[in-house]
């Protein structure tokens, strides 16, 4: 009987493992579209990536190991956009993983929102609108107006060019040999933003995070960085420093590679001081400001 017993175990798991395996196996899907304005992306766990192709045609490959039966690609032309998103049927938890690939001409705009899925969009000069809960966005060698928005990922922007729209709450922001304007927004991570050059006024905030920015020239515009309680970190990088610099926080946690012209004597009884310096002119205007942080300006 016990042996019994263990065969029918032995069985049992053979069969399980044997439908789990089924049901784990990967489908493809490809599609080829004529060329629209734009394409929009709505996954639920998918992650994505976007590139540009060497013809007129959108191509879609998707490969996915959810059951058939309770997942369904949708592929649809609306008007001047193509339309691509994930769709589930049933209740309860579904094992599997989809991922798309997305292969436009340089021009196409591009919207993508996902729950829990990534993003890598690269090589295209449109504009990219990208929103996530829980997943990270990554974009490269763009030109165009981004605006990228997540919940909990990360943020990454590497070689691109325009209006560079960025905000994360829990996660941190790179921005990377990147010119534009910045607008560019954290709630309890961190900002990077090295070898990058402004060609509008540029926002960098965060509330609990740091913030460390690096020019690759001097800077022709406004600069507005500040956290609550984390460093700031302002790298001139060698290059030509000019205009008005401000600083406000704790009297002992302010460094500067030039000296201050004066500070604020309405200050006087607090622990809280305002420090500036004037290079070459009254602007651009630069302000650092942290309530509790470190305040450093290298040259």
């Amino acid at each position: 009987m016990k042996r019994l017993t263990i065969l029918a175990i032995i069985f049992l798991s053979l069969v399980f493992l044997n439908l789990h395996t089924y049901s784990a196996k990967k489908k493809e899907v490809n599609k080829t579209f004529k060329p629209k304005e734009i394409v929009k992306i709505k996954t639920v766990s998918g992650d994505c990536v976007v590139k540009k192709g060497k013809s007129s045609e959108i191509r879609v490959h998707l490969v996915y190991t959810y059951p058939s039966d309770r997942f369904e690609p949708i592929f649809k032309e609306q008007g001047n956009a193509l339309i691509f998103k994930e769709e589930f049927t049933g209740c309860g938890d579904m094992e599997g993983t989809s991922s798309w690939t997305v292969t436009v001409p340089v021009k196409t705009d591009i919207d993508f929102s996902s729950a829990s899925g990534d993003l890598f969009a690269s090589g295209l000069e449109s504009e990219v609108d990208a929103e996530a809960a829980s997943g990270s966005i990554k974009v490269e060698d763009i030109k165009g107006k981004l605006r990228i928005q997540v919940a909990s990922g990360d943020i990454r922007v590497k070689k691109s060019e325009g209006d560079i729209m960025v905000k994360t709450a829990s996660g941190s922001i790179d921005i990377n040999s990147s010119r534009g304007a910045f607008k560019v927004k954290c709630a309890s991570g961190d900002i990077n933003a090295t070898e990058i050059l402004l060609k509008e006024t540029g926002t960098f905030k965060t509330a609990s995070g740091d913030i460390r920015v690096r020019l690759a020239k001097t800077s022709e515009y406004d600069m507005d960085l500040a956290t609550a309680s984390g460093n700031i970190n302002l790298d001139y990088n060698g290059n030509p420093v000019k205009g008005y610099f401000e600083f406000k926080g704790k009297r002992r946690n302010i460094d500067s590679d030039i000296p201050f012209d004066n500070k604020d004597e309405s200050y006087k009884y607090s622990p809280f001081v305002k420090k500036y310096f004037k290079k070459g002119g009254d602007s651009p205007e630069v302000s650092l400001q942290t309530v509790s942080g470190e305040l450093e300006f290298k040259k």
